[in-house]
C-alpha cells in the first residue's frame, strides 16, 4: 500500500477512534495485509473466476455482472461467540484491501441504476458492499472507513428496530434516525428498506413451525386456519409501502432499494415493492448479480468473521468449486399415523435419523402413496384440489431446513387421482392398442399433458404447495413419461394428426420412422412444457427453488429408448437444475452391476454439464425379491459411482422403522460432513 495512503488512513482513524484502535488498524494495514499478499496466502485465488451459479451453471464476470457482499454488525472485537453474523473491523479492512489489490472496483446503488438504464457502464470487476440492520457500529466504525476509501455502500434499515433502539438478545444498539440521515446526506450511503417490521418469523404451521414473515401464510391457532391470500397481500403491501414512506420522510430522499429480511422473497413481495416505488431488491440468492435483473439481486453473506485468507478460500468454495451432493430420498408415508401423538413421535424420529445421517439434501415425499400403486389421491400439505391426509410435509421440511439440510419436495407430475372419478377418467392419458383407444393400462394412471384442464389442475396443486410450505427444491417423480402407445386422448389425438401431417388417423406403429420421431419429440417436449408451467407457478412463491427431474436409466445408455418413455437426457440437462437417473441395477436386471453403474457415469460424462447436473440414485430395496439391499452391496454401488466420477449420489428408499440402511452405512455414503471427498483439506 502507498505510504501516503497509509498516513491518511491513520490520521483519519485517530480522529474517529481511540489511539489504540487506530494503531491496531495501522499495523494491520501496513503489516498483516501486505504480508498476507506478499507471502502468497491469497495468491491461489483468482477473482475473475468468481462466477455466479445462475441456472446455466456458468456466468462470466462481465460488465453486466457484479458481486454484492452482505455484512451485518462490525465491532472492533466480537464479545459474544453466538454472534455468527458479526465481522470484526480489522477483517473488514482486510477484505477491502484484498479486493482493491485484485483490481475490483467498488460501486454504489446509483451506479447500478445508471448501468441498468444504459447511462453508464459498470467496471468489469464490480463489487457492492451492503450492511444490514443499521447497527451503531456502522456509524462508528464502517462509515469512517467508507469516507477514507471513498467507497459507496448500502445500509438496510428496519424502522421498527430504529425506534426500539436496541436488540436485546445480543445487547446491540442501532443507529439513530439522525445518524441515518447523516450517512445518507454524505452521498456515499444508500439507505434501503429492510421492511417496516417484518424482519421476524411468524407461526406458519399448526405443529408450531415458524418461518420468514414476508413469504409465509400466518397460521392462526385460535381460528385453526391459515391467512387468506387477501390477508397476506394486505399485510405485506402495508409493511413495504410503510417502510418506503418512513424512509422518504426521515431522509428527505426517495428510497430506491429494499433488502429482503433473511433474503426471502416471492413474486407477491416483488409486486408490492414495485408498486410502492422501489427499483432494486436485494436477496441472499447465490451467484453474481446482473444489471438486467435488479428485482432479484443476489448477495454473498459474510459469516463467521472470516480473515482475509478465509475470505479468499470461501469465495473459491462458493464460486469456483462445484459441490458434490449426497441425498437421501425418503418416504413420509411411514411417518403418518391416525394417532396424533404417535405421528408427532414418528416425525421426531424421522428428523433425528436424517440429522444423524447428515446429507446435503433430502428428496422428501409430499404426497400420499400408502398403498404403493404410484397413483396419488391425497397430499401431505394444504391444497384446494386433493384431500390433505395430514399437514406434515411443511413441518418436517422446515425442521430439516433450519438444521442445514436442503429439502426437495418430491411430487408426481401427472399421476393424480381427482375426487371426481369421471373427471379423472376424462383427463387421463389414453393409449391406442389393438385397434381401440382407451385409458392407458400403464403403471401410473396419469393426467394428460395435452389436456389444458388437466394442466391447470396440476399447476394449482403445485401453486398450493409453494404457497403453504417452505422448501429448497422440487423433484419431479418418474411418472413424467409416455410410452409408444400413448397419448391418444381427444386433445392428444388432435396434436398427433397435426404433427404427423395427416387428416386420417394412422396407428403410431404404422408410421414411417421420421414421423414416429416427430411424434416422439412432440410428446417429449410436451412433458417439458408441463414441468415448465409447474416451475413458473412454484417460482412465483419460491424464487430460489431448484428443480430436479427423475428419468429412467436406459435414456443414458440407449438414446433410442426415448420412443418408449418420451424422456431425453440432453433436454433434461438443458431444462432442469438436476437430472436424477434411476440407477437401479436390480430393477434393470443387470448381472455386472458395478460395470453398469460405471457405464452410466461414463455416458453422463460425455456431456459438458452431465456430471455436474446429474444425480445417480441407487436402490436400497429390491422390489423384485421384496428384500433390502445388503449394506455392503449398497456401499459398493455408491463407491463405484463416485470412483467413476459421479458428482452427486442418492439412494431410495430409506427405512425409518427398519433402520435400513444401517445408520453407519447411511452416514458413510451420504454424509455431507463425513464423506471422504468433502472432508476439510480436500
Amino acid at each position: 500500500m502507498h505510504q501516503k495512503t497509509m498516513k491518511a488512513i491513520n490520521l483519519n482513524l485517530m480522529k474517529r477512534y481511540s489511539a489504540k484502535i487506530a494503531g491496531l488498524l495501522f499495523v494491520l494495514l501496513s503489516g498483516l495485509a501486505a504480508s498476507a499478499l506478499d507471502d502468497g496466502m491469497l495468491s491461489g485465488f483468482d477473482p475473475t473466476s468468481l462466477v455466479g451459479r445462475d441456472r446455466s451453471f456458468g456466468a462470466d464476470f462481465s460488465k453486466e455482472k457484479f458481486l454484492v457482499l452482505c455484512y451485518h454488525d462490525v465491532p472492533v472485537k466480537i464479545v459474544d461467540d453466538r454472534d455468527e453474523y458479526a465481522v470484526e473491523l480489522e477483517n473488514l479492512v482486510l477484505h477491502i484491501e484484498f479486493l482493491k489489490s485484485e483490481g475490483f472496483s467498488f460501486v454504489g446503488a446509483d451506479d447500478l441504476l445508471a448501468a441498468a438504464e444504459r447511462r453508464k457502464e459498470l467496471p468489469a470487476k464490480s463489487v457492492l458492499l451492503s450492511f444490514d440492520d443499521a447497527y451503531e457500529s456502522f456509524y462508528t466504525h464502517v462509515f469512517p472507513l467508507l469516507k477514507i476509501y471513498k467507497i459507496p455502500a448500502i445500509l438496510a434499515v428496519v424502522p421498527a428496530w430504529i425506534d426500539k433502539g436496541e436488540l436485546s438478545e445480543y445487547k446491540k444498539k442501532f443507529m439513530s434516525w439522525e445518524q441515518i440521515k447523516e450517512v445518507s446526506d454524505s452521498g456515499l450511503v444508500n439507505v434501503a428498506s429492510h421492511s417496516s417490521d417484518m424482519h421476524k418469523s411468524v407461526l406458519s404451521h399448526p405443529l408450531g413451525s415458524t418461518s420468514a414473515a414476508f413469504i409465509s401464510r400466518i397460521y392462526d391457532p385460535a381460528a385453526a386456519k391459515y391467512e387468506t391470500d387477501d390477508e397476506y397481500w394486505r399485510r405485506i403491501s402495508e409493511d413495504i409501502s410503510g417502510s418506503f414512506n418512513t424512509l422518504k420522510e426521515r431522509n428527505a430522499r426517495v428510497p430506491d432499494s429494499i433488502v429482503w429480511p433473511y433474503g426471502r422473497y416471492n413474486g407477491a413481495t416483488v409486486e408490492a415493492a414495485k408498486k410502492a416505488g422501489f427499483k432494486m431488491m436485494f436477496t441472499l440468492d447465490s451467484g453474481l448479480a446482473n444489471i438486467n435483473r435488479l428485482d432479484a439481486i443476489p448477495r454473498y453473506m459474510l459469516m463467521g468473521n472470516p480473515t482475509a485468507t478465509d475470505f479468499a478460500k470461501e469465495f473459491r468454495k462458493k464460486f469456483v468449486e462445484h459441490p458434490r451432493h449426497r441425498i437421501v430420498h425418503a418416504d413420509i408415508d411411514p411417518v403418518y399415523s391416525p394417532d396424533h401423538g404417535q405421528m408427532l413421535r414418528n416425525i421426531d424420529k424421522f428428523i433425528e435419523r436424517i440429522c444423524n445421517i447428515k446429507p446435503h439434501a433430502v428428496y422428501l415425499q409430499a404426497f400420499c402413496d400408502s398403498d404403493g400403486d404410484g397413483n396419488v389421491e391425497s397430499l401431505y400439505f394444504p391444497n384446494g384440489v386433493l384431500p390433505t391426509r395430514a399437514d406434515i410435509f411443511g413441518r418436517i421440511s422446515r425442521a430439516l431446513s433450519i438444521r442445514g439440510i436442503a429439502v426437495y419436495a418430491w411430487m408426481p407430475v401427472m399421476s393424480f387421482q381427482l375426487p371426481d372419478a369421471e373427471l379423472t377418467k376424462r383427463l387421463r392419458v389414453c393409449e391406442f392398442r389393438d385397434g381401440e383407444n382407451k385409458p392407458s393400462v400403464s403403471w401410473y394412471e396419469r393426467l394428460s399433458p395435452f389436456s389444458e384442464d388437466a394442466c391447470r389442475i396440476i399447476e394449482r396443486i403445485y401453486e398450493d404447495l409453494a404457497k403453504n410450505c417452505s422448501f429448497e427444491g422440487v423433484i419431479f417423480q418418474d411418472d413424467a413419461y409416455m410410452n409408444d402407445f400413448e397419448d391418444f386422448g381427444p386433445d392428444a389425438t388432435a396434436a398427433y394428426l397435426k404433427t404427423v401431417g395427416s387428416e386420417k388417423f394412422i396407428p403410431f406403429q404404422s408410421l414411417p420412422v421420421e414421423k414416429k420421431n416427430a411424434w416422439t419429440d412432440a410428446k417429449t417436449d410436451k412433458l417439458v412444457e408441463l414441468t415448465s408451467r409447474i416451475m413458473a407457478k412454484v417460482l412465483y412463491y419460491r424464487p430460489e427453488t431448484l428443480f430436479a427431474r427423475t428419468v429412467y436409466a436406459p435414456i443414458l445408455t440407449n438414446p433410442g429408448s426415448e420412443e418408449w418413455f418420451c424422456q431425453n437426457y440432453d433436454k433434461c440437462l438443458m431444462n432442469y437444475d438436476f437430472t436424477v437417473v434411476m440407477a437401479y441395477p436390480r430393477m434393470e436386471g443387470k448381472f455386472w452391476e458395478r460395470d453398469w453403474l460405471r457405464e452410466l457415469v461414463r455416458k453422463a460424462g460425455e456431456r459438458p454439464d452431465g456430471l455436474r447436473k446429474t444425480v445417480f440414485k441407487v436402490q436400497a430395496f429390491d422390489w423384485k425379491e421384496d428384500e433390502w439391499i445388503p449394506d455392503s452391496k449398497l456401499r459398493r454401488w455408491v463407491r463405484a459411482l463416485v470412483a467413476a466420477g459421479a458428482h452427486h449420489v442418492s439412494y431410495y428408499p430409506d427405512g425409518l422403522f427398519e433402520g435400513r440402511p444401517g445408520l453407519g452405512t447411511a452416514r458413510d455414503i451420504m454424509s455431507s460432513r463425513d464423506f471422504p471427498l468433502d472432508k476439510p483439506g480436500r
